[in-house]
């Protein structure tokens, strides 16, 4: 009787350990949550940052592409369109995108296949970020966002209101024939009749 008891506890036990390793071995998901890209210049253009600590599946991503304004400057206002958000500074005289935009404007991010993937929902089907946690608008789709480095052709989860400026690199990336594709991976890819 002692046995059959000790057996049952821990089976129980046993249980009770296995579902709750189930349920935080399945992430959320964060997808649209503000990130941190942990440089001190704000880049370029897009940019992903892996891995990105304060992200479930590691990812950061800044989608925009902004064409910096090409003319010498001496303040931040000067960058900017009169009455518009600040999305230049002024550093050096010159025009470059403001480190604080970019992280306004950076979220976590996700791979994906396909656009349901993007979907954040938790075990009670309410997203796990908030509207007012997030700064995209539109919500999210599963679309490539790089044409080189490591995140090569890769699709993952990017905010609508980032993806006018990702057109063509859909076709750019598509596997076999897309140049970007090729270049990315010509080497791994496999030889007709090999």
């Amino acid at each position: 009787m002692l046995i059959s008891r000790i057996q049952s506890t821990l089976f129980a036990t046993a249980f009770l350990l296995a579902g709750g390793m189930l349920m935080t071995a399945c992430p959320q998901g964060d997808v649209g949550a503000p990130c941190n890209h942990g440089s001190v210049e704000a880049p370029s253009s897009k940019l992903v940052t892996f891995p990105a600590l304060s992200c479930s599946d590691l990812l950061c991503v800044y989608g925009e592409e902004k064409t910096v304004p090409d003319s010498a400057c001496s303040t931040s206002e000067q960058c900017n369109v009169a009455g518009g958000p600040n999305v230049f500074s002024c550093v050096n005289s010159k025009c470059q995108l403001s480190l604080e935009y970019v992280l306004e404007r950076s979220m976590c991010s996700k791979a994906c296949e396909t656009n349901d993937d993007c979907n954040n929902t938790s075990l009670n089907n309410r997203p796990t970020v908030d509207d007012d946690e997030t700064s995209c608008q539109s919500g999210f789709s599963c679309t490539v966002l790089q044409r080189l480095g490591q995140f090569c052709c890769q699709r993952l989860c990017v905010c609508n209101d980032d993806l006018g400026t990702l057109t063509d690199l859909e076709e750019d990336c598509a596997p076999l024939t897309g140049d970007a594709w090729k270049s990315c991976y010509a080497e791994d890819a496999p030889t007709p009749g090999g």
